[in-house]
Parts: structure tokens; sequence; C-alpha cells
């Protein structure tokens, strides 16, 4: 699936990958969020929603959320 960003969107969206896991993507590349050399994919719905307000917090605030 594509993703579009736009500036009325967050940059990091919660997508289900199939019933009962979830993945926090980037608007900006269409892939998965990725830290730690771990793709942010496979997981419950309340943590990619959780890591999604987190990332988007520091996008938000100017800060790389992946580092």
């Amino acid at each position: 699936m594509k993703y579009c960003r736009s500036e009325n969107l967050p940059r990091y969206e919660v997508f289900q990958e199939f019933p009962g896991r979830w993945a926090v993507m980037d608007t900006m590349t269409s892939l998965p969020a990725a830290t730690d050399g771990r793709d942010l994919v496979g997981l419950t719905k309340q943590d990619a929603e959780d890591i999604a307000k987190e990332l988007n917090s520091s996008d938000a605030q100017g800060l790389d959320p992946l580092i």
C-alpha cells in the first residue's frame, strides 16, 4: 500500500497488517518505521498506537524520534 504525506497528517500512522497485528508506517517513506534495526511491525494495536503517538510528538518538536 502506498502512503502519501500531507501537511495535515501525522508522519507516523498505524496500519493493520492482518487481524490482530499492526505496524507503524512512516508516511514520508511509505515504509514501516524502524528503530534499532527492527521494523515496527507485528505489534498489538495498543503498542502501535502508543509508539506512533510518541514518534509524532517527537517529530512535532523537531526531534529525530528514531535515534
